[in-house]
């Protein structure tokens, strides 16, 4: 997927002039996080300071907002909080040293896509396990099952091993 036109800024300019850019995102402009998972309603504000370091572009990007992830303890969604921060330099290619402290971003300083830095940062904050934080959330798939509920189960359930014993008992004669 190609970036818009809106989407693409001078990096190099911006670090000239020490600026900083403050978006707003929602699932419909993140394709890899839907991808990845992300429900609707994840959303996220983001700021990119620009700057240089070396003569080299940098960017600092804050990423702050919700994830909205299928629980997995009940696979219904759950609410991520997401904070996070990165200092990049951007590199022509893979084979340039980068200096401590910044983490690389490869592309053209010059046509840099924000919603591409801003969706890595996302993924990268991405919970491996989403859990609801209390078990309230998940409250009703791991409700204890009463005692009518056992019974009208029970029945029901496949038992593959319960003829085992006369099975053996058959074998040994």
């Amino acid at each position: 997927m190609s970036a818009a036109r809106s989407d693409l800024v001078n990096a190099v300019e911006l670090a000239g002039r020490s600026a900083t850019l403050e978006r707003s995102f929602d699932l419909g402009r993140l394709p890899r996080l839907v991808e990845a998972g992300a429900l609707e309603g994840t959303s996220a504000e983001a700021r990119l300071t620009f700057g240089t370091f070396e003569k080299r572009t940098t960017v600092e990007v804050s990423v702050e907002g919700s994830l909205v992830l299928p629980c997995q303890r009940c696979l219904r969604p759950c609410e991520c909080p997401l904070d996070e921060t990165a200092l990049l330099i951007v590199v022509a290619d893979d084979t340039e040293e980068v200096p401590g402290g910044f983490e690389p971003v490869l592309g053209d300083a010059e046509r840099l896509s924000v919603t591409e830095l801003v969706e890595e940062q996302m993924l990268l904050g991405m919970p491996l396990v989403p859990v609801h934080e209390n078990d309230d959330g998940c409250l009703d798939a791991t409700a204890p099952v009463t005692a009518d509920e056992k019974d009208s189960t029970a029945d029901d359930r496949q038992k593959p091993f319960a003829n085992l014993r006369e099975l053996l008992a058959k074998s040994e004669r």
